[in-house]
């Protein structure tokens, strides 16, 4: 599950890849698991803290040295903002769930700061035997990974992060991370800088909007759709004081629409979150280029992958590629195509 459409559509096919992975671990136990996790536990230190969570507690240790992270934009951000890399971490559906690959993952975090993290496969269908053999000190998953938490708990402390049940905003996810690895203090200076952007950002846009208003379309395998109010890049642009079409202010949950209906969600400027990089048929359908945002030259292609965060890094990326057409004026390169 995950809080963005893409997860929202996956989820049914990763509650069954999962359900059918756990029953072939139930049944694969290699002789070697059991050295593995008396070694890992007999490694957990008489000083630890107790963190509770929906599915049980942990006993943690104070400093974790291995973490494995089963979510990619709200736990693997989080963590590599407070400066702390994992073992492992589950890879997200662009990086196909086996390696790393040279494109950018959820929420757009750059190679760089990913290199040498192993894969433990795809986000709600994560191998428990590659975890495994990461001996970690501590498992951080989130709700799209919860039916192999009984397992994942059997191999080191595991904590469940709410994040998309209960739609967590991002700065308090955040610190809920923060503080489940004993890193509070670090974590408000990540949040504290990145409100020095927001402040610098505003100053910066001075009163260039008066009077506009801002709108998004999310774009994917020929289907639109509207994000909910609480999502994230509207949580972004409410901290920096955009101002918002009210009609998206309405949505309580992700809508797809007809390409019919794409006029009722015309702005005066205008986003379209695409994964195609981009699509042929987004900037030459006659009905986008007859949107009033299109014609004035304030509609722009974005890349849903840097567009589509949950943490610090993906809410600072996406205040880089928001200043390029809020602050440098940038003209779109696909919609300019379309004579």
């Amino acid at each position: 599950m995950m809080t963005h459409r893409i997860r929202q559509l996956i989820k049914p096919f990763l509650l069954i890849a999962l359900s059918f992975l756990l029953m072939i671990a139930a049944c694969y136990k290699p002789s070697t698991q059991k050295n593995n996790l008396s070694t890992a536990q007999a490694k957990a230190t008489s000083e630890c803290r107790v963190i509770k969570h929906r599915l049980g507690e942990a006993c943690i240790p104070l400093e974790p040295q291995r973490i494995v992270v089963l979510d990619v934009p709200a736990i693997l951000d989080s963590l590599l903002a407070l400066g702390i890399k994992p073992v492992g971490t589950a890879v997200d559906h662009f990086g196909i769930g086996e390696r790393w690959s040279g494109k950018r993952f959820f929420p757009a975090l750059l190679p760089e700061l990913v290199a040498g993290i192993e894969s433990v496969g795809a986000e709600g269908t994560p191998s428990l035997e590659k975890i495994l053999k990461l001996k970690p000190d501590l498992i951080l998953l989130a709700n799209q990974s919860e039916l192999a938490y009984p397992q994942l708990s059997k191999i080191a402390p595991a904590v469940l992060i709410d994040t998309w049940k209960d739609r967590i905003p991002i700065k308090e996810n955040f610190r809920q991370i923060a503080k489940t690895i004993g890193k509070e203090k670090e974590g408000e200076k990540v949040l504290a800088q990145y409100q020095e952007r927001v402040s610098k950002f505003k100053n910066q846009l001075g009163d260039r909007l008066r009077g506009l208003e801002i709108s998004v379309i999310g774009y994917y395998e020929n289907q639109f759709d509207i994000s909910r109010n609480s999502s994230h890049y509207h949580q972004v642009f409410q901290d920096i004081d955009l101002p918002i079409k009210p009609i998206l202010l309405k949505q309580e949950n992700h809508t797809q629409i007809s390409i019919e209906k794409i006029s009722d969600f015309d702005a005066d400027i205008l986003f379209f979150t695409d994964y195609n990089n981009p699509s042929p048929h987004l900037y030459q359908n006659p009905l986008i280029l007859s949107l009033k945002a299109v014609k004035n030259g304030r509609a722009y292609i974005v890349d849903g992958r840097v567009w589509d965060f949950y943490g610090p890094i993906g809410m600072n990326l996406f205040l880089d590629d928001l200043s390029k057409y809020l602050l440098e004026a940038k003209q779109d390169p696909y919609f300019s195509r379309r004579n």
